[in-house]
């Protein structure tokens, strides 16, 4: 299994990217929020919104380890080829991942501050201070200043979508080709 883990700063572009790679390239979009955090809020009758995922993600990680959502993400991607992982927060989730691929990237997708508080979305914070606490959360407590280090590429999204695009299609021939 090839899983290209897409990582970055909130709003920054990642699923933009992971959706280029799974319409165009063939890979499958999995993510951390949709497909592992906001079913196990809803299941214990907690209102998924990305502030309440990211102090339900502080407790769980606290309580069971840092990489027990990355343990969960695996049970879904048994079987699968080519796969692209958004909302990973730490090393030792990316290393629960790549323990199951046969090749395993870590792409870093970068965006200006400014452009990324525009970017936000209903269930971003509304006010620019708590947006970027967000960050400050995930790059101090969650390991993601480790995980940005350790990226192989780094794909600068303040261009067009059509920029992006061709970005994220070098992207796919560099890991479609091993290297």
């Amino acid at each position: 299994m090839i899983v290209v883990a897409v990582v970055g700063l909130a709003r920054s572009g990642k699923d933009t990217v992971a959706g280029i790679l799974a319409k165009k390239h063939g890979f499958e979009h999995f993510d951390f929020y949709e497909n592992v955090i906001s079913p196990l809020m809803k299941a214990q009758g907690k209102k998924p919104n990305k502030k309440a995922a990211a102090k339900f993600g502080n407790e769980m990680r606290a309580k069971f380890g840092m990489a027990v959502f990355a343990e969960r993400l695996l049970l879904s991607l048994k079987g699968k080829e080519k796969v692209v992982v958004t909302g990973a927060r730490s090393l030792e989730e990316l290393r629960t991942l790549e323990k199951e691929a046969q090749r395993f990237y870590i792409v870093k997708v970068e965006a200006p501050e400014a452009m990324r508080f525009q970017r936000r979305s209903d269930l971003d914070p509304k006010k620019e201070e708590d947006f970027f606490d967000r960050d400050k959360d995930d790059l101090e407590n969650k390991g993601l200043t480790e995980v940005l280090r350790t990226a192989q590429f780094t794909i600068e999204n303040a261009g067009t979508l059509k920029e992006l695009e061709e970005k994220a299609k070098a992207l796919a021939e560099k890991v479609e080709a091993g290297l």
